[in-house]
């Protein structure tokens, strides 16, 4: 094994959406034994960096689903944002379809309703399996705002005319409106339509997947797929699975990342991560 890649959510961080001591331990140990470990997740780079900070860990981010590529140092290696007639496609098709939706750019991650930016992280905690109360669970989802990771916009087409749109994240708990965007969006060949939780759309330009993201950076560390390990839990991390010579899934996982997986560790609660890196350093 040379390479590893980590979805976040679900998969590296636990319900409190921080880092365990277990797999901080484990990630230190495979770095030290020679392995690169690189993060993919679907949150931005300053989302992303917080909990891998408070966990004493450097490494490379694929953030936002590979839309971008930042070095263990956060330099920008690599970006795939999407063009503005795209993002306003996506913007009618969201608003159309009556969903939530936030707009990840490189200036960072945007909402135009607080409220409904709050429940869109307690919805990514109760379906990664989360047994905290609900109040527990949004003063989690407040630390967005108080942090910066998410930032309030007045008009999302003023910002998309003046930033470089990476992903929209769309949330609706009512199953037809959400696939009725879906099916919108998957009209579009450009776009790839993922998922990170049970209640969302992630949109992102076809070209910004972390499979994608993933093989460019192994091509370029000269690491062939069979001796990279992905690990995730969720459909936004399928591309790569796929792409990996060792696919492993979480026990909280979807059932159809479980289907893909070479095989299933334990949940994000139970140290799943620590526990997949060790069998291969063992």
């Amino acid at each position: 094994m040379k390479l590893i890649a980590i979805d976040m959510d679900g998969t590296l961080l636990n319900d409190e959406r921080k880092i365990s001591k277990e797999n901080a331990e484990a990630i230190k140990a495979a770095q030290q034994d020679g392995i690169h470990v690189v993060v993919a997740t679907g949150r931005d780079f300053k989302e992303a960096s917080m909990p891998l900070k408070e966990a004493g860990l450097t490494c490379p981010i694929l953030c936002v689903n590979g839309a971008e590529e930042r070095s263990a140092n956060g330099e920008l290696i690599h970006a795939v944002s999407l063009a503005k007639n795209e993002a306003l496609t996506i913007l009618d098709i969201l608003t159309a379809a009556d969903v939530y939706f936030e707009v990840y750019t490189n200036r960072g991650a945007f909402t135009d309703d607080y409220e409904k930016g709050l429940e869109i992280v307690i919805d990514v905690l109760q379906s990664a399996g989360s047994d905290d109360s609900y109040e527990k669970m949004r003063e989690i989802a407040k630390h967005r705002f108080e942090s910066g990771a998410v930032q309030l916009t007045e008009d999302y087409t003023k910002l998309i005319d003046s930033t470089a749109v990476y992903k929209f994240l769309a949330f609706s708990r009512d199953e037809t409106k959400r696939q009725a965007a879906k099916d919108d969006l998957e009209k579009k060949d450009v776009f790839s339509v993922s998922a990170s939780a049970s209640d969302n759309l992630e949109i992102t330009h076809w070209q910004a997947q972390k499979g994608i993201a993933l093989r460019r950076l192994a091509e370029r560390l000269g690491i062939n797929s069979d001796n990279v390990m992905a690990i995730g839990d969720n459909l936004n991390d399928v591309s790569m699975l796929k792409y990996a010579g060792t696919a492993v899934a979480m026990e909280n996982g979807e059932a159809e990342v479980k289907q893909l997986a070479d095989f299933v560790t334990a949940s994000n609660e139970d140290n799943g991560v620590a526990k997949a890196i060790n069998k291969w350093l063992k």
